[in-house]
């Protein structure tokens, strides 16, 4: 796979987990309880420091990261913000994150299927590993 083949990779990997971010963002908002939101608080934190890792690889390899939702990601986070509120169960909330995080790991399984060189893809493998580690958090709280 071509660098610019592969930085259109991670990039697209880097919005799935700015629009992870955006969602706990919401989440946090409207939950009251104090263990849930610290746990979304850690999840979040550990998609920000997959953007991290992510944007450093993309440096190297001579690109851009591209740190933004972009159109999609903006239409989620409409969605997601009409369907919530202080008035719905935490355990709904744990149950949307799951969902979403569900969605996520299936485009970096996707993504793990493509052509990425050695680098790109321990980088990847261990944004997915962290991923399911952060479902299991969530599964917890259930």
């Amino acid at each position: 796979m071509k660098k610019k083949e592969i930085i259109h990779s991670l990039n697209q990997l880097i919005q799935g987990e700015y629009m992870s971010i955006e969602a706990f963002n919401i989440y946090i908002s409207k939950v009251q309880d104090a263990k849930i939101k610290q746990i979304f608080q850690q999840v979040q934190n550990q998609h920000r420091e997959n953007i991290k890792n992510l944007s450093h690889y993309i440096q190297e390899l001579g690109g851009q990261p591209d740190e933004n939702v972009g159109l999609k990601g903006s239409m989620a986070q409409m969605k997601i913000n009409m369907q919530t509120s202080p008035k719905i169960a935490p355990s709904d909330y744990i149950k949307k994150s799951i969902e979403g995080m569900t969605k996520g790991i299936t485009m970096i399984e996707k993504l793990l299927r493509g052509d990425l060189d050695q680098t790109s893809r321990k980088l990847v493998e261990k944004v997915l590993q962290k991923d399911r580690a952060s479902i299991e958090q969530l599964k917890n709280l259930q």
